[in-house]
């Protein structure tokens, strides 16, 4: 029998890794929208009858309705990928952690607020790509 020790290390002045932080937030957000992909797609093949199942990102039914599931994961990911995701993350951040600034304006805490809420407030432009039409690809998903 192997065993196995665990070391937990309890000094409370240990800060995190910030780099590991900001490293593991876009792939994690990325999977997040993947994951809500998902949930869309098999709550309207619910609704609409379907059998689903799915394994990450598998997605499986029976093959009289593949073509039903195919549109409807379409539809969903239209639907979810039109909204202003990154907008609206910003303005939640931006509320979560930037709000509530009542320092001097010289301070050093009030300038490390103002660059953060110019971070955070920092949203990439959206492309031209017109998002309807993933309706119409031929290699959506497989």
């Amino acid at each position: 029998m192997q065993h196995i020790s665990l070391q937990i290390n309890h000094d409370a002045k240990q800060r995190p890794d910030t780099v590991k932080q900001k490293n593991s937030f876009p792939p994690n957000f990325i999977h997040s929208l993947d994951s809500t992909h998902m949930m869309l797609t098999s709550l309207h093949c619910y609704s609409a009858g379907l059998t689903f199942v799915s394994v990450h990102d598998c997605f499986w039914t029976h093959a009289l309705t593949v073509d039903t599931m195919n549109k409807i994961c379409r539809e969903q990911f239209v639907n979810l990928h039109s909204q202003p995701i990154l907008q609206e993350l910003s303005n939640f951040l931006l509320l979560k952690y930037c709000s509530t600034v009542q320092t001097q304006a010289k301070s050093k805490k009030y300038q490390e607020y103002k660059r953060l809420m110019l971070l955070l407030a920092k949203v990439p432009q959206t492309g031209d790509f017109d998002l309807q039409r993933v309706k119409e690809s031929t290699y959506f998903f497989s």
